[in-house]
């Protein structure tokens, strides 16, 4: 008797969370939609980089939605008359349209490894060759950010196959190949997320068009950084996670691939990009209520998420003791992390909370004393608190700009990234980047991005408003639909509170692809819907 009542509590639980994960969803896409119906962040001068505010017109936004949403709806015309069909054409067009893009931003955009991608990309190249000097604890890139290595470690296999090739070129040109596909991964790997969350077929078709459409992922597979990587670890691990969670008996019935997906596919992504550790707290939230709503049928999904947890924090730390051991040098801890949550309360030339070199300087300045850095640091923080108790209104307006120059930038500074060139830039691509055509190109990304906000904003307001589709118990609520969605939530507290940039939510956006491509889908059937019901009420009234 005792037992069924915990066990009655736990799935109580899990009902109250899912609940509240849908409240706090719909709250959270009303608030994006409604910041990026009114401003636009942008950056025109591409020296400075400085992010623009500027109010929007709402009859441009409601045109530009309008025309968006009739190109949508053609779309779902053509893809709802025969979808299986259509999923074979879209899987065959969506490799080509992607390494075609990728093609032509490698000949004319011709960009390079710039500012951290290219110290990290420098070191992997001397360490690929033998030359391990990096590997020490002052005077190197790697002194300050040690959680690079893990970046390091992939171009280094990487670089160190591209030396068996018979090529005499830099190794960025065969990098981006690379990139390119790592990034249809993600798409494929989104589309297989939507299948998994048992999403309409039509909502799967819709998403890969959506990616051939979304011009930022496109121009970020020229960026030789950590994000398309370890984003694409973090989706196969979710493809892991789902399967997973999809069998509702025990640890029998998980095939080796699924426990193998989730097991590596989360950790290196941690290794590649240590802030993916948010997405590691969401996907142990998911895992800890499952667990909880079933705890006695259930203890292989704890074991599971134990695991997980335990490979995604110690890869790191593992991995840089293994090149402390290969150089015979140790590293530093690097940067303190304090640091960085107090730049992110100061002034930038960019805009509020972005890089102004506060986190390196100190630690610079100190002799690279972390004790002593953290110990400014926390100064810092605690001066920047007391300044904003006594200006509320200079408090909301800091963080009201931090908040818009990260998340109402539709390009995702995806030009400020990719910006580095090794010269002879086509004209095109020149005027896209810093000339007229940098206006059309932010038109294009805040409109669509208008766009996928509005289907996410549709998607959770109707999952707000009726039963859950899936449950391990009628009318409870499957609280790994909204797994996704609570890495975007992580994201977004994190970044209010660490250093800001428009690039680091860029993933956060990816995150809510499957929900905007099935809002989008709905708001296309209830469109059809009150079309027949007109027809047959005229037919009637005849």
């Amino acid at each position: 008797m005792e037992c069924n009542k915990k066990l009655v509590f736990s799935q109580f639980l899990y009902q109250f969370a899912g609940k509240a994960i849908q409240i706090i969803a719909f709250l959270f896409l009303l608030l994006l939609f409604s910041v990026n119906f009114i401003w636009t962040s942008y950056s025109l001068d591409m020296e400075s980089q400085k992010v623009l505010i500027k109010t929007d017109s709402p009859l441009q936004n409601i045109f530009f939605l309008f025309l968006s949403l009739l190109l949508v709806f053609g779309l779902n015309y053509l893809l709802c008359r025969k979808p299986d069909q259509t999923s074979r054409i879209l899987k065959l067009f969506v490799p080509c349209h992607i390494f075609f893009w990728c093609a032509i931003q490698l000949v004319f955009s011709r960009t390079v490894p710039a500012a951290d991608a290219y110290s990290v990309y420098h070191c992997a190249e001397e360490i690929a060759g033998g030359n391990l000097s990096c590997i020490q604890p002052s005077g190197s890139y790697l002194s300050y950010y040690p959680q690079q290595i893990g970046l390091l470690s992939m171009l280094e296999l990487l670089f160190r196959f591209f030396r068996l090739l018979p090529i005499n070129f830099p190794y960025y040109h065969l990098l981006k190949i690379v990139y390119a596909f790592f990034l249809w991964g993600i798409v494929m790997h989104l589309y297989r997320i939507c299948e998994l969350l048992k999403l309409r077929k039509e909502t799967c078709n819709l998403l890969l068009l959506i990616c051939c459409l979304h011009a930022p992922l496109i121009m970020y597979a020229a960026f030789l950084y950590s994000e398309i990587p370890s984003f694409y670890f973090f989706t196969l691990g979710i493809i892991g996670l789902l399967r997973v969670l999809s069998k509702r008996t025990d640890f029998k019935a998980y095939s080796v691939k699924s426990i193998l997906f989730l097991l590596t596919g989360m950790p290196l992504s941690v290794l590649l990009r240590k802030n993916s550790l948010i997405f590691i707290i969401a996907v142990m939230i998911v895992l800890f209520f499952c667990w909880l709503a079933q705890y006695k049928e259930r203890m292989d999904l704890l074991i599971l998420g134990l695991a997980t947890l335990l490979l995604s924090v110690s890869i790191l730390p593992f991995t840089i003791k293994l090149y402390e051991w290969r150089a015979g040098n140790p590293l530093r801890s690097g940067v303190p992390a304090m640091s960085y949550f107090a730049m992110g309360m100061q002034e930038s030339s960019r805009a509020a909370g972005w890089y102004n070199g506060f986190n390196f300087n100190t630690y610079d300045q100190t002799g690279m004393n972390s004790e002593e850095t953290i110990s400014i640091s926390k100064e810092a923080i605690s001066e920047r608190i007391n300044y904003f108790a006594q200006n509320p209104s200079y408090c909301a307006a800091f963080y009201g700009e931090k908040f818009l120059s990260q998340w109402a930038d539709g390009t995702y500074a995806c030009r400020q990234a990719t910006l580095a060139t090794f010269g002879g830039r086509s004209q095109f691509f020149h005027e896209l980047y810093e000339g007229k055509y940098s206006i059309c190109f932010i038109t294009y990304c805040n409109a669509f991005q208008l766009l996928l906000l509005l289907g996410g904003l549709v998607f959770f307001a109707i999952s707000l408003f009726r039963q859950c589709r899936i449950s391990g118990t009628q009318n409870s609520c499957e609280l790994e639909l909204f797994c996704l969605l609570i890495c975007a939530l992580g994201g977004l507290l994190f970044h209010m509170l660490w250093e800001a940039n428009s690039r680091y939510i860029f993933l956060y956006g990816l995150c809510l692809l499957p929900y905007c491509a099935d809002g989008l889908t709905s708001l296309y059937s209830l469109l059809l819907q009150q079309i027949k019901k007109g027809r047959v009420t005229r037919s009637g009234n005849k």
